[in-house]
């Protein structure tokens, strides 16, 4: 669990920031290093892959 996160029981905002896909959030493939960016946010979730495998997150790398 993100330690963002209050404990078990998350409040309404809570949810809100797990389930937000945000514009600029970016992805990296770890076997050929495709990346992708999301320009459209909206609610869900998202769990890009390449080559059958999950894109890592790219934090706060340009």
């Amino acid at each position: 669990m993100d330690s963002n996160f209050s404990g078990p029981e998350w409040n309404a905002d809570e949810w809100q920031s797990a389930w937000s896909i945000n514009v600029g959030k970016t992805y990296k493939c770890s076997e050929c290093g495709n990346v992708i960016i999301v320009v459209r946010g909206g609610t869900g979730t998202l769990e890009p892959r390449c080559h059958g495998k999950l894109m890592e997150s790219v934090e706060g790398k340009s």
